[in-house]
């Protein structure tokens, strides 16, 4: 029997992980090959806390997806996958970030503007009559509640909020706002965490009018201890822009109860942000309330930006 690979974006979320597992299920209901969910890197704090709450075995780790035939989630840019990327044949992707990717021959593909790539499944489930056990709904659910924060998240669409409702109805969690809760602070425990960890953790990479971008972003309830340590967080951003040709390196705290962020920006590129923002950097820092999306609040101001220059 064939066998595909599953695969969501590097540095895997919640939502990468948990909707890589839910549609390798679903493939598995109504194909005739075999659909493996694979990560490229452990699960975050926040997706084991969801696996270990449903008791879901964690997916097998991968370096490599050569001469495999792959399917993508969550994402759907090259510098977001694996390094071999190239060498596989993709046959499908579903996403609800912006397209950058370019293929050799048509695919299938997916892409909707919702909060989760796992409600964009969901909806897929319900148009094909698969039913849904307890605890991929619980994965599905858990995905929806990263992504959204809770469906507090600018990001948030009324799908999101049907799939929430239905898919928390099927996982049997009892109180889900709690549960939901519960799991967004648990993602948001950095008492730990190193400089390197910070700047390493939940990150993309992105080209956008030849220059690379780098985002990273940690969730947190109080920002204090973050900022506590951002002279060695930055010192660690200099390094990395240093050492591989970034030209512009952006670190984002988000608060996940205040629902705003102080973003940090290095490099070259500095002053894209300052456009992009209509602000000012103070100390190479500067406070966005009520941004807490990449895909919605920031790349699409980046861009926009570059464009302009």
């Amino acid at each position: 029997m064939t066998e595909v690979y599953v695969l969501g974006h590097n540095h895997p979320d919640t939502d990468a992980i948990g909707s890589a597992m839910s549609l390798s299920y679903l493939l598995n209901e109504i194909y005739n090959f075999k659909a493996i969910p694979v990560i490229s890197q452990k699960p975050d704090i926040e997706t084991r806390y969801v696996l270990d709450y449903f008791k879901i075995p964690t997916p097998a780790v991968v370096r490599t997806v050569a001469n495999k035939q792959i399917i993508l989630v969550d994402h759907n840019e090259i510098a977001q996958s694996l390094a071999d990327f190239k060498n596989s044949e993709v046959l499908a992707i579903i996403d609800h970030h912006k397209l950058e990717i370019e293929t050799n021959k048509p695919i299938y593909l997916l892409s909707e503007p919702v909060g989760a790539t796992a409600t964009i499944i969901y909806f897929k489930y319900k148009e094909l009559g698969i039913s849904i056990p307890a605890k991929i709904a619980g994965l599905m659910l858990s995905a929806i509640i990263s992504d959204t924060l809770l469906l507090k998240g600018p990001t948030t669409t009324e799908k999101d909020c049907v799939a929430y409702q239905d898919l928390a109805d099927i996982s049997g969690v009892a109180d889900v706002d709690r549960y939901g809760t519960e799991m967004l602070k648990a993602g948001a425990v950095i008492n730990n965490n190193t400089p390197e960890d910070f700047i390493n953790g939940d990150v993309k990479e992105y080209f956008i009018q030849g220059k690379r971008i780098r985002i990273a972003q940690v969730y947190v309830t109080d920002m204090a201890p973050v900022l506590e340590k951002i002279t060695d967080i930055k010192n660690e951003m200099n390094k990395h822009i240093s050492k591989n040709y970034c030209d512009l390196f952006m670190f984002v705290m988000t608060d996940i109860l205040k629902i705003n962020s102080m973003i940090v920006v290095l490099g070259d590129e500095r002053a894209i942000v300052e456009q992009a923002f209509s602000t000012k950097l103070a100390h190479d820092m500067c406070y966005q309330p009520g941004v807490v999306s990449r895909k919605k609040q920031i790349i699409p101001l980046l861009i926009k930006a570059f464009l302009a220059k």
